[in-house]
């Protein structure tokens, strides 16, 4: 192979484009997961939320950023890229500042909401841009590259900037997010040009801002097209049962669906020792400040403030000689004072029950997971709410509730799982529409075949179902918006639409991997915080730089686990993506994965650092192994003229994989440790996980694998 060759495979081979465009993935993804690294500790220790509730945050915010992409990326092909990435990285430098200035939930996820639709119009750009000046010589390498600098800022930014800023203050962490993606605004203004081949593109269509946004949701509908297809060659007696049967299934998993939810608060719990008395409370605005404080309030009373109880082993022999030093504690033992941490931590259980044997309309009651509360009826709950208050204040460790505290917990309680009906509905409005418009839409037809007083008279139906919150009906509203793009979309190829669902259900298989992934922002960092012995690693790390003349506290925290993550990536990267280069997607991705899940369930081992190191290293093998290569195939096998929106789609695997991972993670988290104390359970249930993704794509690739001459 003589020089020019070489470069042209290499990394010659790359315009100055693709190093533009590679630099802004660095300083947006570098924001993201700074933020990131930390902002689920932040929300429970900080702002005090409750961890189901950072669970719908991240729930919500995730699969938006990453659904946004199939919108996005069909305006940037129709509008030009420079444009969206302008809005992209204003969006994304004012809501990471919102974020930063909010103290409430609803203030906190409405900013988050801005970040996530920046970041929504960020990803296909980027990724579709990559897409377009790369091919099959060099695509695996230049998206080896693209995913090299989405980790090097994902290990720069939590490793250098978050402990230094957090340190002074944690919003400070947010507020260099704001900087980092709003600075990207001058670049992209100097530098950034779409190609001519794109310019010529927008002139040539004549396809107005409807028609382009329906065409987004091609692939996303093409299940249920061909379900039609299915229903047109069956009589109209069975279509009638099978919707029936649909209806009233959908309805009895909404009807008989109950949500317990749970309220953390950290009330102050007296321990007594003879005539002494200890008091232990976590503060958590001690964040980055100091440890611990104890302070000698009274001759028979000491009050011990912690940082946050995950954090107790890091200073356990600190604390406890403090504390023996006290009259009265002279024989204070670490196991005592990590029980008397483990128990000033209260929690709250509401639940509904039509319950004839309860006398009266309440009844509460304690076991090893905190007080409960059994309400007859939510419809009496108003009149009865100031009697309830006040019999629960009549417990010490629930004196801190108050009439909004209390109305929150009951309206969770009341509410109920709509998403089995919603998606039932939803596929019968869907086959009525396409049953409407069967015929290919035109420019002329357009109009015509789009009846809005309809649409609107069927969508605010959603808006008088009982028992969904405001944030439900708004979503619900939003996808069902999307169903009507079915009117405008040309549905008189079946073998298209075929082609599309298979394409679909591989991104939603792969998801199972993302899954997993995405623990690493809430349920591993929860597991740190309160499992994993750290002091081995802290002595080694302050030992080697004592030995370097360097004086140093450093200590192992949540911020950490992306740090790992990303420096394996940092370093292997480039090597795995060489090995794989010209190995088949499927079998590479499937490969990946089994590293990835292996990782996990070493987690499961025991809770000493160096495990979790390794564990954590083999997942990020597996994850650098799986995809790049899914995204360099998706980029090959994308036709020329539509590379963004493709591009967008691939993303649907952070919908599938954030939404489950975050809401039921935090579910799994809290029963298996939080209550149960199984951490190692709750590992193997995420590897099993695993293992079911590396089967069902093992399936697909045998008996629905598309053609992939191209990749």
């Amino acid at each position: 192979m003589n020089d020019q060759e070489r470069k042209k495979r290499g990394i010659g081979s790359f315009p100055g484009l693709f190093w533009l465009v590679v630099l802004f993935e660095f300083f947006e993804r570098g924001s993201y997961y700074g933020m990131m690294s930390f902002i689920s500790v932040y929300f429970v220790d900080v702002l005090g939320f409750p961890k189901e509730n950072v669970g719908i945050i991240k729930g919500v915010i995730q699969p938006l950023l990453y659904f946004l992409p199939i919108l996005s990326g069909a305006v940037a092909d129709r509008f030009g890229y420079r444009r969206v990435l302008m809005v992209a990285f204003t969006l994304l430098g004012g809501g990471y500042f919102l974020t930063s200035q909010a103290s409430t939930y609803g203030a906190v996820f409405a900013a988050l909401v801005i970040v996530g639709v920046g970041a929504g119009l960020f990803k296909p750009v980027i990724s579709g841009t990559i897409a377009k000046i790369t091919d099959k010589e060099n695509s695996a390498l230049g998206f080896g590259i693209f995913y090299w600098s989405i980790n090097l800022g994902a290990f720069v930014f939590p490793l250098i900037l978050v402990p230094f800023l957090k340190a002074i203050n944690p919003s400070y962490v947010i507020i260099a997010s704001a900087i980092g993606t709003a600075i990207m605004l001058i670049p992209t203004a100097l530098f950034f040009k779409d190609s001519r081949t794109q310019q010529k593109a927008e002139k040539r269509s004549q396809a107005n801002m409807i028609q382009t946004l329906a065409n987004a949701f091609e692939i996303i509908y093409s299940p249920i097209v061909l379900i039609y297809y299915q229903m047109k060659k069956s009589s109209f007696r069975k279509i009638v049962i099978v919707l029936i049967l649909l209806l009233l299934a959908g309805y009895s998993a909404f009807k008989y669906s109950i949500h317990n939810p749970s309220l953390d608060r950290y009330p102050k719990l007296g321990i007594e020792r003879g005539e002494q008395t200890l008091i232990v409370e976590v503060n958590p605005n001690m964040l980055g400040k100091t440890d611990f404080i104890l302070e000698k309030t009274q001759d028979s009373t000491a009050h011990l403030t912690l940082y946050k109880p995950g954090l107790l082993q890091n200073f356990i022999s600190e604390a406890l000689l403090q504390i023996q030093d006290l009259s009265g504690f002279e024989t204070a033992t670490a196991e005592e004072v990590r029980e008397w941490t483990e128990k000033c931590e209260s929690r709250l259980y509401v639940s509904l029950r039509e319950d004839p044997l309860l006398e009266d309309y309440f009844h509460v009651s304690r076991n090893e997971k905190g007080y409960g509360i059994v309400i007859r009826s939510i419809k009496e709950y108003p009149l009865n709410r100031n009697e309830l208050l006040h019999g629960l204040h009549e417990i010490p460790e629930l004196r801190f509730l108050n009439k909004s505290d209390l109305n929150h917990l009951v309206e969770e309680a009341g509410s109920r799982n709509f998403l089995p009906f919603f998606v039932v509905i939803l596929m019968i409005i869907a086959l009525i529409i396409i049953a409407i418009s069967s015929k290919p839409a035109t420019k002329e037809s357009s109009a015509q075949a789009l009846p809005f007083l309809t649409v609107l008279a069927v969508g605010a139906f959603i808006w008088f179902i009982p028992g969904l919150n405001l944030l439900g009906r708004i979503i619900a509203s939003v996808i069902y918006i999307t169903v009507t793009s079915l009117f405008l979309i040309d549905k008189s190829e079946p073998a298209k639409f075929a082609d599309h669902a298979k394409f679909l259900l591989m991104i939603f298989l792969y998801s199972g991997f993302w899954v997993l992934y995405f623990q690493m922002f809430d349920s591993v960092l929860w597991y740190v915080q309160a499992y994993v012995d750290a002091s081995s690693l802290n002595q080694a790390v302050n030992g080697f730089l004592g030995k370097l003349g360097i004086e140093s506290r450093w200590f192992f925290d949540v911020e950490h686990v992306t740090v790992i993550n990303a420096g394996t990536i940092i370093l292997l990267q480039l090597l795995i993506s060489s090995i794989v280069r010209k190995t088949k997607a499927l079998p590479t991705m499937m490969f990946g994965i089994g590293l990835g899940t292996l990782g996990m369930a070493i987690l499961a081992v025991n809770t000493n650092i160096w495990v979790f190191i390794a564990g954590i290293s083999i997942f990020s093998i597996g994850e650098m192994t799986a995809h790049p290569k899914f995204i360099s195939y998706i980029g090959l096998v994308a036709p020329s003229d539509r590379k963004a929106m493709y591009m967008g789609y691939l993303f649907l695997y952070g919908v599938f994989g954030s939404s489950i991972g975050s809401i039921v993670g935090a579910r799994l988290y809290v029963h298996f440790v939080d209550y149960l104390n199984q951490p190692r359970t709750l590992w193997l249930v995420f590897s099993s996980i695993g293992l079911f993704t590396i089967i069902a794509l093992a399936l697909y690739n045998r008996f629905l694998k598309p053609d992939d001459h191209k990749a």
